[in-house]
C-alpha cells in the first residue's frame, strides 16, 4: 500500500470513524516501516486530525443558538476546562471517551488557537511517542513479530 494512501486512511480513520484512535495508531505503526520518518509524520497527522475536531467544535459555536448552548454534558466539560485549564488538552489524549469531546468543546468554548494548537502538538507528540515505544518493544516479542507477519501476509 503506499505510504501516502496510509497516512490519508489513518487521518480519515481518525476523524471519521468510531474505530479507537488507539486501535488505529497500533495498527499503522505494526504495519507501515519502522523509523524516525514514520514516527515524525504519524505525529503530523495525529496533530492535524485533532485541529479538525477543535476547527469543528468553533463551527458549532457559530451555529448553535445560545438558547441551546446549556447542556449538561457542555457544562461539564467546560467546568474540567475552568479546573484544569488547556492541559485538560494535553491530559485527554490518554483518555479514552474524552479524547475527542474535549477538542470539539476546545473549539466551542472559543479556547484560542495557538494555545490550542501548542498543547495539542505536545500531546500528538507524547502519544505518539508512547505508542511508538510500546510498539517496538512488542516487536522484540516472538509472539508479537509472529502476529505482525500474520497481519502483513493479509
Amino acid at each position: 500500500m503506499d505510504i501516502l494512501t496510509q497516512y490519508v486512511m489513518l487521518a480519515i480513520g481518525i476523524m471519521f470513524t468510531p474505530l479507537s484512535d488507539d486501535v488505529l495508531m497500533i495498527t499503522h505503526l505494526t504495519v507501515a516501516p519502522s523509523g524516525w520518518v514514520l514516527f515524525f509524520t504519524t505525529w503530523v497527522v495525529f496533530t492535524l486530525a485533532f485541529s479538525w475536531f477543535y476547527l469543528v467544535g468553533r463551527g458549532l459555536h457559530r451555529v448553535i443558538p445560545s438558547s441551546k448552548r446549556d447542556s449538561r454534558y457542555l457544562n461539564r466539560a467546560k467546568a474540567l476546562y475552568e479546573k484544569y485549564g488547556s492541559r485538560i488538552v494535553l491530559i485527554s489524549y490518554f483518555i479514552p471517551g474524552l479524547r475527542h469531546p474535549l477538542h470539539y468543546v476546545a473549539g466551542f468554548t472559543s479556547l484560542k488557537f495557538r494555545t490550542y494548537a501548542l498543547y495539542n502538538a505536545i500531546s500528538a507528540f507524547l502519544y505518539t511517542g508512547a505508542w511508538f515505544i510500546v510498539i517496538r518493544l512488542a516487536g522484540q516479542v516472538p509472539a508479537f513479530q509472529q502476529f505482525q507477519d500474520w497481519v502483513l501476509a493479509l
